[in-house]
Order: C-alpha cells, then structure tokens, then sequence
C-alpha cells in the first residue's frame, strides 16, 4: 500500500464530546491523500468509540491498555505516521477545509522551511483570531518566550523528525511539551506560520492546561528550556524569567527589580556569545517586557516604580505623569 502524503495525527484522552467534529472536519476538507492517526491513550469516556463509528478506510486508530500521557501518546503517532508530512490536530480542535492543501503547497514552495503552521480562529470562552510570527527570523529571536508557531496548527516534515531523532519528552505530563517539541524542532529546521486562520482552537475547560498552577508550570518548563540551551540559571533567575510573563506570588520590591534588569543584561550577554537567538528580535522582547512592568509598579507601589524608571535611564516625563496619576487616584480612593 502506497503510503499517504501526509499523516494527520490527533492524540485523544477523554475528548469524546469534541472528537468527532475534529475527524469531520480532516474527512470534509479539500484534501484527500492523508491517513487520520488517532492515538487514543485509555480514554475512559466515550471519545474512543465516537471515532470507531467512522466507517472511513483513511481512519487508523491505535489504542494503549494504561494511560501514558500525551507525549508518549504523540510519540507513538509519530513512530506510526507514514505520510511525508504529519500534520497535527488536536482532538478538540477544527480544521477548515483548506488547512491541509495550503500547507502542503506552501512546504512544497518551500523545501528550507520544515515545520509551518498557521494562524487560528479561537472559540469557547472567547473568540478572536490569535497570531504567531510568520518568519523564522522573528520567531526564533522570541524563542525563550513562546512557541515558534502554534503546535495544534502545525504541520511538520516527518524527515525532520526521523533524521534528528526528534520526539516529544516521553515522561513530560504536564502542560509545555508541545513548546518544548517544537523548540527541539526549530534547533534543526526553519519555521513559519502561514498569516490566515486555517484551524479552530477551541478555549476552555477541556484544554490540558485548565486547572494547573501556571507558576509551578512554567518554572518547571525553563528549567528544561535552559537546560536545553545549556542556559545557567538558578532558581532565583528561573523566578525572575517568570516576571516577564507576569507571574509571581507578590509584587516584586526594589531589590527584585535591580535584579530583573540585571537578569536581562545576563540574557542579552549570554546570546551575543551564543547566537542563539535573533538579536534585535530577542533584546527588543527584552526591553519591552522590562518597559511593561513599570507600568504594574506604578499604579501599586512607589520605591519598586521609582527604581525601575532610574534603572531605565531617565525620568520620561510621559511615565512621572503616569505614576503622579496613579499615586493620586489611588490617594483620593482612601478619602
């Protein structure tokens, strides 16, 4: 049997209400030469039989007696795809109709990119179109701080992954490892995202990461991700890393602040030596998060505000009037 172009492959764990309109959607689309992969990893609803009910001969379903977790799931999908491309669908998620012609003719016109994925229409808890850098030059300088593209969007050129060795961290049950697959990927490969919405992305409390402690989360996330760009880094710098994503337990102080700043210095140093990530892309993320946080000081505490605007080098008139502002707002609301 001839092997199919591409591999669509959906990891299912008790998504048996979502399941069958993500399988609808691969078998409606414009794009016929696929195999659908499913992976269920012991659901215990109904998800696992919703998809046996598809009488579609281009439908392969590969069932575990325990449950392993969804990278060990994803990875045996990946052991199994036999297209030339696999494209990933997460179970809850919607493909339209295009996704797969247009990605393949896109990786087609370009054989230097080996993984692209496309922007995404989000519905559930909120709708809006949610966007990822287009090239590989600015996806990479943002690398430390999220996904190069969108992992239930991407589709990935299975010699990538067969040359290099690459798969998903087996053990990891907790939310990142798509982050974290896809920086292995993007270690080896270009990377683009097509700039239209060729999926849905479902929001909301079916999502893997509902319900976790998104600072215990993160933290354990770059410690694998500075392990991985052989990054030093304590675990105080892991908890200032965490600032630029807004998480923290309580508001930073002064001291906290001093060294933020130098943590950013430390970042931008370490990548000039290593060329690890697009400069001009990587420090202006940098100094833009720093620039945010200002802004959080001032309308909740003063020394923290003050110390960042001299450690920014000056006294901007725009940001004194904010904190002015915000320091007599916050006064009248005690009277």
């Amino acid at each position: 049997m001839s092997s199919p172009r591409v591999t669509v492959l959906t990891t299912l764990y008790n998504k048996g209400p979502f399941v069958e309109q993500a399988v609808r959607s691969i078998l409606d689309g414009s794009f016929g030469d696929f195999e659908l992969l499913i992976v269920d990893d012991a659901s215990t609803d109904d998800g696992l039989e919703r998809t046996r009910r598809f009488t579609d001969p281009r439908i392969r379903i590969l069932t575990s007696a325990e449950n392993t977790g969804r990278a060990a799931a994803a990875n045996r999908g990946y052991d199994a795809a036999r297209g030339e491309y696999v494209a990933v669908l997460d179970a809850d998620d919607v493909a339209h109709p295009e996704r797969l012609a247009e990605q393949i003719a896109f990786l087609d016109a370009h054989p230097d990119i080996g993984v692209c994925g496309s922007y995404a229409q989000t519905f559930g808890v909120r709708d809006h179109v949610a966007t990822w850098p287009t090239t590989d030059e600015e996806a990479r300088g943002l690398l430390l701080f999220q996904d190069p593209l969108l992992y239930g969007s991407a589709m990935i050129r299975r010699s990538v992954l067969e040359e290099n060795g690459i798969r998903c961290l087996s053990d990891w049950r907790t939310p990142g490892m798509d982050y974290l697959f896809l920086l292995a990927i993007a270690k080896h490969t270009h990377t683009a995202t097509i700039p239209e919405p060729l999926m849905s992305y479902r929001l909301g409390d079916q999502n893997f990461r509902h319900g976790h402690d998104l600072i215990e989360v993160r933290a354990k996330i770059y410690r694998e991700v500075f392990r991985f760009y052989n990054i030093p880094a304590s675990e105080e710098e892991i908890a200032l890393q965490l600032l630029f994503h807004r998480l923290y337990r309580e508001l930073p102080d002064a001291r906290t602040i001093r060294s933020l700043f130098r943590w950013a210095a430390k970042l931008k140093t370490f990548n000039k030596e290593h060329r690890l990530f697009t400069s001009a892309v990587f420090e202006a993320r940098l100094d833009q998060e720093l620039g945010r946080w200002y802004y959080v000081l001032a309308d909740h505490v003063l020394w923290p505000s003050l110390t960042h605007l001299w450690l920014m080098g000056g006294w901007p008139g725009g940001r004194l009037a904010y904190l002015v502002r915000s320091r007599l707002s916050r006064l009248f609301r005690k009277l």
